[in-house]
């Protein structure tokens, strides 16, 4: 019998199971695997989540190094991991129990496994454009290894669609494993040149049990190579990515380092939500995917499905897309929002409502035949919405013409949901803030359908005016609406009541959902200036966000997924309203507070909800949720900073909210052709705004913050005296004026003023009550 593990004979044993010139010609050379600038360095979790996310597919894990694979749009196989043999031991060990630390980057994971005798560093990517997943690992030994990666092969599309006749057989040639279905619409591989055992294949049956590969590594491969274990959606995309290895991990670096460099950055005095925006831009972009039977589009977020085949919410959600299309027009990225709308837009029902969700496996199922598509009432009033915060802000008339008459159609199924006070009617039209919970069933309107159906309105009389096409019965039933919503003041709780019940009574427990409201819906003034007021109790708000449901409402119940749980989404309404409605202090500290949520569960990522009772997560919250992150760079950016853009006035305006002793500086804030770039720098009694316009000049309209009381003294603009009025609100003052259509402002507000002190900003302990 050969003795293979001998060094000599061992070199001879791995190329006789490879063949010498296979190996030379697939195995990669050692390249620089060092993490790019945006890298998170931390100890390693075990129970902490990791991926490496492309557009055509997923490795889904834990920062233990164990991990599920996906190639939109089926599940590959579960429970991949990693262990090692040495010195003729028997049993192996498991690099699980050795991850030590984590390096992050928005392209790419790395976990280190340390062992005395070797130390093994594995990286996942996954092509951003390509069905290729990589497990690339670099080994430092002086000793022969023998590497054992074992898995659960799955071979199962998403949720809800399911295959007949899966299949797997071994390709000596490729030195992979070939997973197929009945239909042989779909054959992926698994596998690495240095393959040198594996589990048997009976039968062509699909193994119900785990499979083993091993491979034989010498140290002097070790030293020469990267060992590379490639999961690929076709023959030919294994042989591309077995070859192209270095450069798929250059490809990814580089999209991300341009994806930043072309997108917003925000710098403040507060590094945790510096920190927390700069990787919320990424975990937003993360969620475009793509498959060949349905298209691209923005899916909801990420988790691992265990045993199932649902990747946390790694399919399609209308009203998730939208509300994260308002972060990615903030951000700069255009031409992403666009696509997500007119993904949308594709799938509009006949009737004019909108897709609440699609999953990835639609093109292997009739998904008319599921009722989840169309049972969300928010998803089309939103799109109106977001279709005009889109235009507005970029300017994309030829978007606006093709979209028109779905726009229009949205309009129109929203009128024929409406009940007779003008509310939208949870009814009619399917569920919104409420699915599950003590109140599910018993909802008529709810504020949070309320709010987005007034926001949806505002922007339709909008669009249609630009578009040449107004509608006067949209101006009618706004002020209708307003009207009635205006009725739910509660005067004794200085709240919006949080719904109307089926037996015509008002639910009248303060509620987080009525930021949007607040925030959007032109209601009055004073009554939604005493709301927004309150938003800060203690009884709703928590160091981490704020509540659905105050603690003293009927329902409240902290663990609960609708009645009592802290969701980041709605925390950023809150914000919004706080902000919008002049509560900057109680706005900072919730927008810290979120912010302070990054890494919770997974590095870079904001997770789905957490406990209104504790700084945690709850047990099944999805650990990177895009519109969670979202909820920090929309209030940023338009609450605090009040920056808004009109390409087609070409204007902007900057109404910020800023500390006094800050100074935040931003760029590439773009309004149609225009970037701007600047600077607010706040001290006791002076504020100092600098612009500088790339492109079109724009109009800008400066009204900053300023403590309540204040009194003006003078305002200036690139050194000349400027007319500037002075509006007292209910909680502070503001400074406004306005310029020409200008390349660069520099602009001076002098005012008397009394001393604020900065809010006590907290990053909350895991589990701190």
């Amino acid at each position: 019998m050969t003795d293979c593990y001998s060094d000599p004979m061992r070199i001879l044993c791995l190329m006789a199971a490879c063949g010498a010139v296979a190996c030379a010609q697939t195995l990669p050379a050692r390249f620089d695997l060092t993490p790019p600038e945006q890298t998170l360095r931390k100890p390693a979790q075990p129970g902490h989540f990791l991926e490496s996310v492309g557009r055509r597919g997923a490795i889904l894990g834990s920062e233990d190094g164990t991990f599920e694979a996906w190639l939109n749009p089926i599940k590959v196989l579960r429970d991949f991991r990693l262990s090692v043999y040495f010195d003729g031991a028997l049993e192996p060990v498991e690099l699980a129990d050795l991850a030590e630390r984590v390096a992050v980057s928005p392209g790419r994971a790395t976990i280190t496994h340390s062992h005395a005798a070797f130390t093994i560093r594995q990286t996942w990517v996954a092509s951003v454009d390509r069905p290729a997943l990589l497990v690339l690992l670099d080994i430092d030994t002086n000793r022969p290894l023998r590497l054992r990666a074992s898995f659960i092969p799955e071979m199962k599309p998403m949720w809800p669609a399911s295959f007949g006749g899966q299949s797997s057989y071994w390709d000596d040639k490729e030195r992979a494993l070939v997973l197929g279905e009945g239909l042989r619409r779909y054959s992926l591989l698994v596998g690495s040149p240095l393959v040198a055992a594996h589990s048997e294949q009976v039968g062509h049956q699909l193994p119900g049990r785990r499979v083993l590969l091993e491979m034989d590594l010498t140290p002097e491969v070790c030293r020469g190579h990267v060992i590379p274990i490639v999961l690929a959606g076709s023959r030919e995309i294994y042989r591309e990515a077995l070859g192209d290895v270095a450069r798929i991990v250059r490809e990814s670096d580089a999209y991300y380092r341009a994806f930043d460099a072309r997108t917003l950055h925000v710098e403040t005095p507060d590094a945790t939500l510096n920190e927390a925006f700069q990787w919320a831009k990424s975990a937003v972009e993360k969620g475009w995917a793509c498959n060949e039977g349905v298209g691209c589009g923005l899916v909801a977020g990420y988790a691992r499905s265990g045993e199932s085949e649902r990747p946390g919410f790694a399919w399609y959600f209308g009203g998730d897309a939208l509300m994260n299309s308002w972060s990615i027009v903030d951000y700069g990225d255009f031409e992403r929002a666009r696509a997500a709308l007119e993904f949308l837009r594709e799938h509009q029902r006949a009737d004019g409502k909108m897709e609440h969700e699609l999953t990835q496996s639609a093109a292997l199922l009739d998904w008319s035949k599921y009722p989840y598509g169309y049972y969300h009432a928010d998803t089309t009033p939103l799109y109106i919405l977001s279709a005009w915060r889109y235009v507005a802000r970029s300017g994309d008339l030829d978007f606006l013409a093709a979209s028109w008459p779905s726009v229009e159609k949205a309009y129109r199924f929203c009128l024929g949901a409406l009940d007779e006070d003008g509310l939208l009617s949870n009814r009619k039209a399917g569920a919104g803030a409420v699915e599950t919970g003590a109140l599910s069933g018993r909802v008529a309107n709810d504020i949070y359908l309320q709010g987005v159906w007034l926001a949806a309105l505002d922007g339709y009389i909008r669009l249609g005016r630009l578009a040449g096409k107004p509608s006067p019965d949209a101006d009618t039933h706004l002020a209708r609406a307003r009207e009635a919503v205006n009725r739910w003041f509660v005067p004794e709780k200085s709240t919006l009541a949080f719904a109307r019940l089926t037996d015509g009574s008002l639910y009248q427990a303060q509620s987080a959902w009525q930021g949007f409201a607040l925030a959007s819906g032109g209601l009055d003034q004073d009554r939604r200036a005493e709301a927004a007021a309150h938003l800060g109790r203690p009884e709703l708000s928590t160091n981490w966000g704020a509540r659905l449901f105050a603690t003293d409402s009927p329902y409240y119940d902290p663990l609960s997924y609708n009645d009592g749980s802290v969701w980041p989404f709605v925390t950023g309404f809150a914000i919004l309203a706080e902000y919008f409605n002049h509560q900057p202090a109680a706005g900072l500290r919730l927008l810290h507070g979120t912010a302070a949520m990054t890494g919770l569960m997974g590095a870079g990522f904001i997770p789905e909800y957490m406990s209104g009772e504790r700084a945690q997560a709850l047990p099944h919250a999805v650990p990177h949720q895009l519109f969670s992150s979202a909820a920090v760079i929309h209030p940023l950016v338009s609450g605090m900073l009040g920056l808004d853009g009109n390409a087609a006035d070409r204007t902007l305006t900057l109404s910020p909210h800023v500390p006094q002793g800050w100074t935040v500086r931003f760029d590439r804030y773009r309004v149609g052709r225009s970037t701007v770039s600047g600077a607010i720098t706040r001290s006791r009694g002076e504020a100092r705004i600098s612009l500088a316009i790339d492109g079109e000049p724009l109009e800008a309209i400066l009204s900053p913050a300023f403590a309540s009381g204040a009194k003006l003294l003078h305002a200036e603009v690139n050194g000349a005296p400027a007319a500037a009025g002075f509006q007292a609100t209910s909680a502070d003052t503001h400074a406004t004026l306005r310029t020409a259509r200008l390349a660069r402002i520099e602009a001076v507000f002098q005012v008397e003023e009394r001393a604020e002190p900065l809010p006590l900003l907290v990053n909350p302990e895991p589990g701190g009550r």
